[in-house]
């Protein structure tokens, strides 16, 4: 029977169809929808106004969103990158010494005073786009054991690669702490263009237990994506799992992504074990 007719039936006899857990079921996420901040998004990683930014979208109906640029040099997406990793390093040392983290004449960068971004050129082997995309992480998220997860979100642009990243325990990750490159670059202090350029670099410290995959299909129009039938199980095959945060990955090709309503619910499991 067509669901439409069988609603109808339902409403008829006076049962109402039940809700759909996916699209009415309450947001894991914190600030999902992007709608609240100021400069930046609140509960989401830092935009620096090079690689991410924090903006309105010309749908009025859609208001404030995250948009990503790729197509964006590597040595200079890492020169600006590092400056906010050192700021919070130095913040966290004001922050055990009992000083405030202007201490000292110390002033933190601003994403306002990013700088303009150089010109790329063909083939764009050089850029963020071929060598590591840009990351973008949420705050942690609890999750339970046994339970099953719905992710999706709304996207515009090329595609991208999106991860529910699993925890044991939360910390206090600063800008950049999950990518291993990125910590290269500050502990050598050596600019990636004077490495060899490589691909499939992990961008990601191995502090997580568990990382299930989302692939956002390229759309030139708003569209929502999500892995289908498909549900994410964090703690099925890693019980440790208590937390966890979705990590977004815009990379090739080179150009700019929006995202918008970041949704993760927790819905039934017809594969949950009754031990569990």
């Amino acid at each position: 029977m067509h669901r439409f007719v069988l609603a109808a039936v339902l409403i008829a006899a006076g049962v109402a169809p039940a809700a759909d857990p996916k699209a009415g079921g309450k947001n894991r996420i914190p600030n999902g929808d992007f709608e609240q901040g100021t400069d930046t998004p609140a509960d989401w990683q830092t935009v620096d106004r090079l690689t991410a930014f924090y903006v309105k979208d010309p749908d009025p109906k859609r208001n404030r969103c995250v948009k990503f640029d790729t197509d964006v040099l590597q040595s200079q997406g890492y020169e600006w990158w590092a400056t906010f990793a050192r700021a919070a390093a130095a913040a966290a040392a004001f922050k055990t010494a009992g000083q405030p983290f202007w201490a000292a004449g110390y002033l933190p960068p601003r994403a306002a005073d990013a700088p303009k971004k150089l010109p790329t050129v063909e083939p764009k082997c050089d850029t963020l786009a071929v060598l590591d995309g840009v990351w973008y992480w949420s705050d942690f998220i609890p999750v339970e054991r046994g339970k099953a997860y719905w992710l999706s979100l709304d996207a515009k642009g090329a595609g991208m690669m999106c991860w529910l990243v699993g925890y044991p325990e939360r910390y206090a990750p600063f800008f950049g702490s999950e990518a291993k490159a990125l910590i290269g670059y500050l502990r050598d202090e050596k600019v990636p263009r004077n490495e060899p350029q490589k691909r499939n670099r992990e961008p990601v410290i191995a502090r997580y237990v568990y990382r299930g995959q989302m692939t956002v299909g390229g759309s030139k129009d708003w569209q929502t994506f999500s892995r289908k039938d498909k549900l994410f199980r964090p703690t099925s095959v890693t019980p440790e799992v208590k937390y966890a945060r979705v990590l977004l990955l815009p990379f090739w090709p080179p150009g700019e992504y929006f995202v918008d309503n970041a949704r993760l619910v927790e819905v039934p499991d017809p594969d949950a074990r009754k031990d569990e």
